[in-house]
């Protein structure tokens, strides 16, 4: 539960609620719900099975109670007519029934919402933040209908090659570029289509129905300048460390980096992906001990998206198994 700008306002996402547009807010329907996937890996190709048009409720909560979608409906019919009783026409209720629910909203919220003047009706400062707490929550709950694909760096390039081959074929997409706990945290709340992630033992996190793909065999070099490391945000970063426990060998983390430049420069010694080296056009240095630790690179599919198999015509190899 996240706290918005109203003091001891809350709010949430719950229950299901029609596809709508309200008075010039979109609250997300079946052209713009979030996607679940629910194709298991032993399903032919094509084959979708969808659950029906499942959607979150907006609902802000307070300790005083629940402002309803209804009522935010209505707060801002009123902001955009500057009348309560052209807001009620347009709602086709009574005036005394508007009245009625502004005054329940203003108890809720703990804040006078709206003003009157001479000319009409305004929101006030708390009714015009309550507004903008709304309109965030329907851009958080509502997602772009193009595919969307998670990678790090160390993947965007391929991800990028690839997406230029859709878009010739006129199919549009967007890529996210971040590190795998963040990018399985977008795609866990089904804002991304297609998740690569650079380390594999994440795959297990996902449900088994979940279709997994191997994209590329890299290596993680272990470079030794001594027992202190630096940690790189990107790539298989705990499969490396978890080689040092299983030796027993003595280390601390002194540094985390988020450019791999700056970790092959550092004091430190240091875990990083071959291929990103490769893609940023990095050498290591010549007072370095070089290991390396082979893994494979995977790509999860994460929703039903109907331009998932477009993507992954494009992508090479092309294997399927499910985890476990």
């Amino acid at each position: 539960m996240i706290t918005p700008y109203l003091p001891g306002i809350s709010y949430q996402a719950e229950n299901v609620y029609p596809g709508k547009e309200a008075c010039g807010f979109i609250i997300p329907g079946k052209e713009m719900r979030t996607r679940i996937a629910e194709e298991p890996s032993t399903a032919p190709l094509g084959r979708k099975k969808r659950i029906g048009n499942l959607v979150p409720e907006i609902v802000l909560v307070s300790d005083r109670g629940q402002i309803t979608l209804r009522q935010l409906e209505i707060l801002r019919t009123v902001a955009a007519e500057g009348s309560q009783n052209r807001a009620a026409r347009r709602l086709k209720i009574s005036a005394a029934v508007l009245n009625k629910q502004l005054k329940d909203m203003e108890k809720k919220a703990g804040s006078k919402l709206i003003s009157s003047t001479k000319r009409g009706s305004i929101l006030t400062r708390e009714g015009n933040q309550l507004l903008r707490v709304l309109d965030a929550m329907c851009r958080r709950i509502s997602r772009p209908q193009e595919l969307t694909i998670g990678c790090t760096p160390i993947t965007q390039p391929m991800v990028e090659r690839i997406c230029s081959k859709l878009a010739q074929k006129g199919i549009d997409s967007r890529i996210i570029v971040s590190d795998d706990v963040t990018n399985i945290s977008m795609s866990t709340s089904g804002l991304i289509d297609i998740v690569f992630l650079d380390d594999p033992q994440f795959a297990y996190d996902f449900p088994k129905e979940n279709r997994v793909h191997e994209v590329a065999e890299d290596v993680l070099l272990h470079c030794e300048r001594g027992r202190q490391y630096a940690k790189l945000v990107f790539g298989p970063q705990r499969i490396g460390f978890e080689s040092l426990d299983r030796s027993k060998k003595d280390y601390e983390i002194r540094a985390v980096f988020f450019s791999p430049e700056e970790v092959v420069s550092s004091r430190f010694s240091f875990f990083i992906s071959a291929i990103l080296l490769t893609n940023r056009r990095i050498e290591i240095p010549s007072d370095v001990k070089v290991s390396r630790i082979p893994y494979m690179i995977l790509a999860i599919e994460t929703t039903d998206h109907a331009h998932i198999r477009d993507f992954l015509e494009c992508m090479t190899p092309q294997q399927f198994y499910p985890i476990g």
